[in-house]
């Protein structure tokens, strides 16, 4: 210590104001400092490179794929006995766009959580398989609560979202596998890269709904007929 303010002692007085002075910055601002650095991470030797954000994912192409799957499905219609099935090609039409808002908006909700970049992987994997299954029940029961508004039977609207989750099925469960695969999976570096992935795949599910939704629902043939003359 002695040697330091020997050091210090033999220094021009403007290099000691200077000492000083960067010394109180540092103590006024040590919060701000520290912050900053926890938000960097060493990448490589000389580089320094910015963590990302999950909340960044909030813009991720999930949202656009929603988008266009939606406007897809709007130019499709079904036809029965020759004609086109009006009331069956506008159940479809609501319940794919109340699945797309749905979607949109619980994983908006997910990925804007503050505290998200720091949940360990059991917090991921039951959130997101939570907000999962929080889409699934919420927009087929908003398409339930329409069509009976519409005048279709409970029993009738049952069958057609039924039938269109049976047919999907398979595809969420190979999701929800994945979920439990990336979130486990130790190579990713960070929460981050294991949510892209998430969402990278989510977007692939998403992707194939149109062509889910022409096998699901020309299964269902003529049930609907029934309903065309409904004013809606």
């Amino acid at each position: 210590m002695e040697e330091f303010f020997k050091i210090i002692g033999g220094l021009p007085a403007i290099a000691v104001f200077l000492l000083c002075l960067s010394a109180l910055f540092l103590y006024m601002f040590k919060k701000t400092i520290s912050l900053k650095i926890k938000n960097f991470r060493f990448n490589g030797i000389n580089t320094v490179k910015p963590i990302n954000r999950i909340s960044k994912l909030a813009f991720h192409r999930f949202f656009n794929v929603c988008d266009q799957v939606e406007r897809k499905i709007l130019g499709m219609t079904f036809i029965t006995h020759g004609k086109e099935d009006k009331i069956k090609t506008k159940m479809m039409h609501k319940l794919i766009q109340l699945k797309c808002v749905s979607m949109k908006k619980r994983f908006s909700e997910l990925l804007l959580t503050p505290d998200i970049d720091t949940w360990d992987a059991y917090q991921l994997q039951h959130k997101f398989k939570s907000t999962l299954m929080e889409v699934v029940e919420e927009y087929n029961h908003e398409a339930l609560m329409l069509y009976i508004g519409w005048g279709i039977s409970p029993e009738d609207s049952k069958f057609l979202i039924e039938t269109y989750e049976d047919y999907r099925s398979t595809m969420v469960e190979g999701y929800i596998d994945s979920v439990d695969s990336v979130l486990m999976n130790n190579d990713y570096s960070n929460n981050f890269d294991k949510v892209n992935t998430l969402m990278e795949l989510c977007s692939l599910a998403i992707h194939v709904i149109p062509r889910d939704v022409r096998s699901s629902f020309e299964a269902v043939n003529g049930r609907f007929a029934k309903y065309n003359n409904l004013m809606i």
